[in-house]
């Protein structure tokens, strides 16, 4: 074969190459690890893998002369994968706060918004207020003296936290309880029994946040059941994403978290809560559990939204203290796989290699002839 021949067969290659190269898509690759999450603003990450030259068999004969090509430079280091899903901040889903009592008028109710804390009236029937106390026992009958139970504890241990002393916090309702029981009462416009009916207490693990009035001032409760007064949520903002279940297996509690607001503020995060109970969005064919993200400084939404769109990019596959091209270096070989051009003194060899992970525009690779440093050819 002529040298002119030879030489329009090279263009010729090389010009299919090049088509190549806008025409090969191979999927990102996921590798199980332990994983990280990272809560950030809209956008998605596309990962497209070019391949250049290789016809024939055997593997193709470099050009002669110089290669006045794009180079890049092979790195060692960390390489992440990721996929975006959507979510909300917010307050957390309320739930309903049912009234105990079946008779009298509500007279007033805590607006919506209000914080209420241990020791203040979430809303009040025939003016006397309900007061919240912290516990998690459901009142469900008197306390008086003589009565045993973690009820009792959760009572006294709420007295002693707003101050009154003198009882000691066991499961035992004793004289010295009575007696804090009728200063408090005194204190907080309660008739002074010296012993607490169920209906003049709310018990809650924490402070809480008034969502909604689910019945207005001056509605007269019945002996209905389940009468829901309020619906409160907790009193700090977390982010709730209904994440896939073919990712469920991705976030774990305790992984750290970032999250972008609509303003670019960055905040901070970690994941509280994974959800274990699956829902299903029949027009969306979708089935999903909840994920639940904390903010480390919630201070740090304060003036700002109640509710906003977020994004949890999930990090789908790691791989640390790896070769990293970018993947416009990877060629396919056409003997089966990948392949570089290391380019050194202005020519360059053919070398195959084997790719791991693609992420952000980079793919791993290992092999011989394959180290930091080393130029490698890049598609234009």
């Amino acid at each position: 074969m002529t040298g002119q021949a030879a030489g329009s067969r090279r263009t010729s290659a090389w010009a299919a190459a090049r088509a190549l190269v806008a025409r090969l898509v191979t999927p990102a690759r996921r590798l199980p690890r332990r994983q990280l999450l990272v809560l950030a603003g809209a956008g998605a990450v596309a990962l497209v893998v070019a391949a250049a030259v290789g016809f024939g068999g055997g593997s193709p004969a470099p050009p002669d002369g110089p290669v006045p090509v794009a180079t890049a430079t092979v790195e060692r280091g960390t390489l992440t994968q990721t996929q975006q899903v959507g979510g909300l901040i917010s307050y957390g889903e309320p739930v309903g706060l049912v009234a105990w009592q079946q008779s009298g008028v509500v007279t007033w109710i805590a607006a919506p918004g209000t914080i209420v804390k241990i020791g203040q009236p979430v809303y009040a029937v025939d003016g006397r207020p309900v007061i919240l106390l912290r516990g998690t026992a459901t009142p469900y009958r008197t306390l008086a003296p003589g009565v045993v139970g973690r009820d009792v504890r959760e009572l006294e241990g709420s007295l002693g936290e707003l101050g009154y002393s003198g009882p000691t916090v066991d499961d035992t309702f004793d004289a010295a309880t009575a007696s804090a029981v009728a200063a408090w009462q005194a204190a907080s416009g309660l008739p002074v029994t010296g012993t607490v009916p169920p209906d003049q207490i709310f018990v809650h693990d924490g402070d809480l946040r008034v969502a909604l009035q689910a019945l207005p001032v001056g509605s007269r409760l019945s002996a209905q059941s389940n009468q829901q007064v309020i619906t409160y949520s907790g009193t700090t903002q977390v982010a709730s994403i209904p994440l896939d279940v073919s990712l469920q297996h991705l976030v774990h509690a305790g992984d750290p978290a970032t999250v972008t607001l609509p303003t670019g503020q960055r905040l901070d995060g970690t994941v509280s809560d994974v959800g274990t109970v699956a829902q299903t969005i029949e027009e969306q064919n979708k089935t999903f559990v909840t994920v639940i993200v904390s903010f480390d400084d919630a201070s740090a939404l304060a003036g700002g939204f109640d509710s906003s769109p977020v994004t949890l990019t999930i990090v789908t596959g790691q791989r640390e203290d790896v070769l990293t091209v970018p993947i416009t270096a990877l060629m396919a070989n056409p003997d089966g796989g990948y392949a570089v051009q290391t380019v050194k003194d202005g020519r360059s060899t053919f070398v195959p290699v084997t790719a791991g992970l693609f992420a952000n525009g980079r793919v791993e690779i290992s092999g011989a002839g394959v180290a930091e440093g080393v130029t490698v050819r890049v598609a234009r």
